[in-house]
């Protein structure tokens, strides 16, 4: 059973009973995870004749609630106390949005150790990720650099094909295929970007840089052949048609 509670008066007079609480939940930036609030607060009801309020504590939890809302959806899960920080800056003033009460509040932080796991676990794979692209980025950067030396671009890039000029053939003619391929790249690479349009530009460089992953890889030389033709189709159009989808 539980034991009724003695009323004062303070409801009937349009006072809410001062130090009263309630636990929510409020959704960080971090997608699907929440903090643990506890509000601590109080509010007036607006004397005005003709003001009626009927759930007066309702109506105070519920814009305390939207409040603190607008302000956490942009903080960290992992940074609880710069959150809690924020949000009791914003309730340091009077919540006067429903014209028939005032209320005042503040708010405490808290996550769960699972909810932070979670966000450290994200954390790290998005660190991973990130290390991946700057892995890939400087690879394939030291692959141009490598390409456009004009000391070292040609012996790196015959070396590459040593064996398919000496596969069975005639080695001359592949071995002038191979050198008639390389200069021809290197003075796309080296072309005036500023003669292409912006989209023509773009479009290049994506071409260039496919060519340059598969020139990673030993067994795609065809591929790469495919894509250094795509690239001199490229450059040889007056320009690219508006809206044209550009494939590969």
């Amino acid at each position: 059973m539980f034991r009724r509670r003695k009323s004062d008066g303070s409801e009937s007079r349009g006072w809410g009973r001062p130090g009263r609480s309630f636990p929510t939940r409020l959704e960080s930036a971090d997608r699907g995870l929440c903090f643990d609030a506890l509000f601590t607060y109080h509010w007036v009801q607006d004397q005005a004749p003709g003001t009626t309020l009927v759930h007066g504590d309702a109506v105070a939890r519920s814009l305390l609630r939207d409040r603190a809302a607008a302000v956490v959806r942009d903080c960290p899960l992992g940074l609880p106390a710069d959150a809690e920080a924020a949000v009791n800056s914003v309730l340091s003033a009077e919540i006067r949005t429903d014209p028939r009460l005032v209320i005042t509040g503040s708010v405490r932080l808290g996550v769960a150790e699972a909810d932070l796991l979670r966000v450290r676990q994200r954390e790290q794979a998005a660190e991973q990720l990130r290390l991946a692209a700057a892995v890939e980025s400087a690879r394939l950067e030291i692959l141009r650099v490598t390409l456009l030396d004009r000391r070292l671009g040609i012996a790196w890039w015959i070396d590459k094909y040593a064996d398919l000029q000496f596969a069975t053939g005639d080695p001359a003619a592949k071995a002038a295929s191979v050198l008639e391929a390389f200069h021809t790249l290197e003075t796309a690479m080296r072309g005036d970007a500023a003669r292409a349009e912006p989209d023509e530009a773009s479009v290049i460089r994506g071409y260039v840089e496919q060519l340059l992953a598969t020139l990673a890889d030993p067994a795609s030389g065809k591929r790469a052949i495919e894509l250094l033709e795509t690239v001199l189709r490229t450059l040889s159009q007056p320009s690219l048609p508006v809206g044209r989808e550009q494939s590969a």
